[in-house]
C-alpha cells in the first residue's frame, strides 16, 4: 500500500470496515498494518469480521476486540496486552507466540486455535472455550483466570501454571505432560477425566468415574 495520510487511511478503513469478503478482509488487514507501522492510532475492531486476517507482529495493546471474528487469522506474536477481547472468535486461528497479559477473553472462542508459546499471565478467561487447541511449549498461563473455561482435549504440555484459576475448568482429554507448577489444589478444582494426561509428579488415585484423589509427589 503506497504512503497514505492518516486522514487518507482512516478513510479507507471506514470504506471497508464493514465488508465481509476475503478482498474486504484482505484489505482491512492491509489498512491496519499500515496504521500500525505510521504509528498511528488503532480504531476499534468490536464487532468486525476478519477470518483468515494476517496481523502478524501487531501492537494491539489496549484494542477493542469484542466480538471479533478472527476465525483462522494469522495473528503470530501479536501483542494484546491489556486487550478487551470478551467473546471474540478465534476458532483454528494461528496465535503462537503471542502475549495476552492482563487481556480480557472472557468467553471468548479459541477452538482448535493454536496457541503454543503464548503468555496469558493475568489474562481473565472465564468460560472461554480452548477445546482442541495446542496452548503447550511452554506457554505461560501464570495468575490467570480460566474459571468455567473449556479446555476438552487441549494440549497443555510444559505450560506454567503458577496462580493460575482452574475453578470448574473442564480438562477432560487434556494433556498436561510436562506442565510446571501445577498443584493437587487446582487439579481438584477443575474437571478432569480419566483420559487428561497429567504431569509425572502428579498422582491420581480414581475412587470413581467422577471422584478421585490426587496428590504432588516429586521425585528427588
Amino acid at each position: 500500500m503506497r504512503h497514505l495520510s492518516e486522514e487518507e487511511l482512516l478513510q479507507l478503513w471506514e470504506q471497508y470496515r464493514e465488508g465481509k469478503d476475503a478482498s474486504e478482509v484482505e484489505k482491512k488487514g492491509e489498512i491496519l498494518n499500515a496504521l500500525w507501522k505510521n504509528r498511528l492510532s488503532i480504531p476499534t475492531l468490536a464487532n468486525l469480521h476478519m477470518p483468515k486476517v494476517d496481523l502478524c507482529g501487531m501492537d494491539l495493546t489496549y484494542a477493542d476486540l469484542c466480538g471479533t471474528n478472527l476465525q483462522n487469522a494469522v495473528l503470530i506474536g501479536t501483542i494484546f496486552v491489556s486487550a478487551d477481547m470478551i467473546g471474540v472468535d478465534c476458532r483454528e486461528a494461528n496465535l503462537g507466540g503471542s502475549n495476552f497479559f492482563d487481556a480480557e477473553i472472557n468467553e471468548g472462542n479459541f477452538t482448535k486455535a493454536n496457541l503454543a508459546k503464548v503468555d496469558f499471565t493475568e489474562a481473565r478467561a472465564v468460560g472461554a472455550v480452548f477445546a482442541g487447541a495446542d496452548m503447550g511449549h511452554g506457554s505461560i498461563l501464570m495468575d490467570s483466570d480460566l474459571t468455567k473455561a473449556d479446555l476438552t482435549g487441549a494440549s497443555l504440555q510444559g505450560a506454567k501454571f503458577r496462580g493460575t484459576n482452574l475453578s470448574g475448568a473442564i480438562l477432560k482429554g487434556a494433556d498436561l505432560r510436562g506442565a510446571e507448577e501445577l498443584t493437587a489444589e487446582q487439579l481438584h478444582s477443575a474437571i478432569i477425566d480419566r483420559e487428561t494426561k497429567l504431569p509425572m509428579y502428579m498422582k491420581v488415585n480414581w475412587i470413581s468415574d467422577s471422584e478421585y484423589e490426587c496428590r504432588v509427589e516429586y521425585m528427588e
